[in-house]
């Protein structure tokens, strides 16, 4: 059997929040604690075990770090932190050589799942009602929906990203308005979102466009409104799978 590569990863509060409960077939974090010192966190997929093309290696675990900060994310809805997490280093795990790439700045996150996954619908059922990272993961697996869903939400939460998960959400919803009052809003509430984030006399470089010669809507939200509304309405839509 191959060697198990593990990403060092940066200590932020949702590795804290999310790693005691966090080992799924997709990936896993651990925390390692040597003489009474903080302790350091590793991340982990067997998706990458047979792997020995080191971009390759560090390419497909920045797929999978992208669907669990976007996770993660979406399940913290109301908080005002984003995930951040970050690879620090890859190393064997045996061998304890260090395979960093030269190049970390230049690889693209690419896919590692196989071309046409099974569902296994016992599995479904049984994570859906056990673990929101684990559910929303493992449905990313075969349903491009949540994984773009995911990924999305796995970015800077800007403007700009946040319109992009709204403009998914739409695209992929059978009814995007049901949606929205099944989530507690309204169709004010969504024009006010997508109002603020088209207007360049509000947001300046932050918007979407550049000027127009719009004039400020009436209806409005801050930046921490809207992850709100965005996030909340994709968590219960990939609950609603």
């Amino acid at each position: 059997m191959a060697d198990r590569k593990i990403f060092g990863i940066n200590n932020t509060y949702s590795i804290h929040y999310s790693h005691d409960s966090l080992n799924s077939e997709e990936f896993s974090i651990i925390a390692l604690e040597e003489d009474d010192m903080p302790p350091q966190y590793f991340f982990f997929s067997e998706y990458l075990t047979q792997l020995t093309n080191r971009n390759e290696i560090w390419g497909k675990g920045l797929f999978l770090l992208n669907l669990y900060n976007g996770a993660v994310n979406i399940n913290l809805v109301n908080h005002d932190w984003d995930s951040q997490v970050s690879f620090t280093r890859l190393i064997n795990w045996v061998t304890h050589e260090n395979l960093t790439p030269l190049n970390t700045a230049d690889i693209l996150p690419i896919n590692p799942f196989p071309s046409n996954p099974v569902t296994d619908n016992v599995k479904k059922a049984k994570l859906k009602n056990a673990h929101f990272i684990a559910y929303s993961t493992f449905l990313s697996k075969s349903e491009k929906d949540v994984q773009s869903l995911l990924l999305l939400s796995g970015n800077k939460l800007n403007w700009i990203t946040l319109y992009a998960i709204y403009d998914t959400l739409k695209f992929y919803s059978q009814d995007f308005d049901a949606l929205t009052t099944k989530c507690g809003y309204t169709k004010n509430d969504i024009k006010a979102f997508t109002g603020t984030a088209n207007n360049f006399g509000l947001l300046g470089i932050n918007s979407r466009h550049g000027e127009l010669g719009w004039g400020i809507p009436t209806n409005t939200m801050n930046i921490q409104e809207a992850k709100r509304l965005i996030l909340n309405m994709s968590k219960n839509y990939i609950m609603s799978k």
